[in-house]
């Protein structure tokens, strides 16, 4: 039942902050990062602050999430998510296929992403990586490495529903 998922996924989310950052290369890197290809959960968090977010410079590519609209529009709403972790605020969650994958998801948000809505956050002027922090929780496998909870991915969509009406609506969410 997605319901009886929820504790077991908030569990690993609460006990998961990672750190972003980018190597010599210019390519994302996330510290224990989840494998490829495998689905799930994932959050994303900032210490920028509100004021920052409110004023930032969106990225003008296509498929981008407009966060300095999100920021103005959420901004001192009551069902807004407000999970804070070590001065990192709960911004955004989602969800990712096996196709798709939670580690490929999270470097669309970070480096941008036409297909599908993304905070394209290498093209806004949040670009410091330092600021951001990642969690997640895997549903299914990837060779040898299991998965966080395990969970047929029909369940995802119900899971991520129930966790928002749980916690509150994470700030940058646009559905």
């Amino acid at each position: 039942m997605p319901r009886d998922l929820l504790p077991l996924v908030e569990k690993v989310r609460s006990s998961r902050l990672l750190s972003v950052s980018r190597n010599k290369l210019d390519h994302l890197q996330i510290d224990d990062a989840p494998p490829t290809k495998v689905s799930g959960f994932y959050w994303i968090y900032t210490n920028y602050s509100l004021e920052e977010l409110k004023d930032c410079t969106a990225s003008p590519l296509e498929g981008a999430i407009d966060i300095r609209l999100m920021a103005q529009l959420h901004s001192g709403l009551g069902n807004v998510c407000d999970i804070q972790d070590q001065g990192y605020r709960l911004v955004y969650n989602g969800i990712a296929n096996t196709s798709t994958g939670i580690r490929e998801r999270l470097g669309q948000h970070f480096n941008g992403w036409k297909e599908t809505g993304s905070l394209h956050i290498k093209h806004t002027s949040l670009g410091d990586l330092s600021r951001w922090r990642v969690s997640y929780v895997s549903t299914s496998c990837n060779g040898a490495t299991p998965a966080d909870v395990e969970s047929d991915y029909a369940h995802a969509k119900h899971v991520e529903r129930i966790w928002r009406l749980e916690h509150g609506w994470p700030m940058f969410c646009t559905k």
